[in-house]
């Protein structure tokens, strides 16, 4: 029993940390896609999963509680924070949906709504620039690139240092993976992508995050919402201090 516990604490101390965010909770083509990646991880990573609408379900009320007065005022702050606290203990963040309606799913939109505080425009979470993004889709058609847009958009305005992605346009899969003509091909690319994606976890910030966090530092200067000003100030982020210089894990 001692041995299982020292086993459990080297592998979450030593082991890198995935939290797969999925917005849907349908068996299908987005759940075998992302259920390959997660495949791939497992040997190497602690993996957490959030199904959406399952664990989280609320509509933002565009109320701007969080922005105005502070995370804590959003009338589901205390469904949001469980989710959000996985966020940030994470390594790598793999968001996976289906295209519906030319974009996200209602359900992973209603959820991501629900960080816009968190966006550099407001109150980003240094943690957030050590972090690598991945992002998984698949759809039947057309809509691909708006529904990628929208998710890289999200994690690179929490700032999120590098976003990759990965999709399958089908109308034959129909979440019977097993069956599926193009398997191994897909196969093939998801693992030569995971592994680039563990490979990027210890790199720097790029050029884009640190000319991006350094233009949302120029407009708090002058930021007409004190919190958010207040945020920057605190951290020393309007001085010297630069939110994407994080200490690198070392693995």
């Amino acid at each position: 029993m001692c041995v299982y516990f020292i086993i459990l604490s080297l592998r979450e101390r030593y082991f890198m940390n995935v939290l797969s965010v999925i917005g849907t909770a349908n068996e299908g083509n987005t759940k075998a896609l992302k259920d390959l990646f997660m495949k791939e991880f497992s040997s190497s990573c602690n993996i957490q999963e959030v199904v959406l609408p399952k664990d989280f379900s609320k509509v933002c009320l565009g109320c701007a509680n969080c922005i105005l007065k502070g995370e804590n005022y959003c009338p589901h702050h205390q469904e949001v924070y469980p989710i959000l606290k996985k966020i940030l203990n994470s390594d790598i963040l793999v968001f996976s949906s289906p295209v519906i309606v030319m974009s996200v799913s209602s359900a992973m939109k209603m959820f991501l709504d629900h960080l816009a505080y968190m966006w550099m425009a407001h109150r980003p979470e240094e943690k957030m620039f050590s972090k690598v993004g991945l992002v998984i889709y698949t759809a039947g058609g057309a809509g691909m690139k708006d529904t990628v847009k929208l998710l890289k958009n999200n994690m690179e305005n929490w700032g999120v240092k590098k976003v990759f992605s990965f999709g399958i346009t089908t109308m034959k899969m129909k979440g019977n993976y097993s069956e599926y003509k193009r398997k191994d091909k897909v196969e093939k690319k998801v693992k030569k992508l995971a592994l680039k994606v563990k490979k990027h976890t210890g790199k720097k910030t790029g050029l884009k995050m640190r000319i991006l966090s350094n233009i949302f530092r120029l407009n708090q200067l002058n930021s007409w919402i004190k919190m958010d000003h207040d945020h920057w100030e605190e951290r020393g982020w309007l001085n010297k201090e630069r939110p994407y210089k994080h200490k690198e894990k070392k693995r």
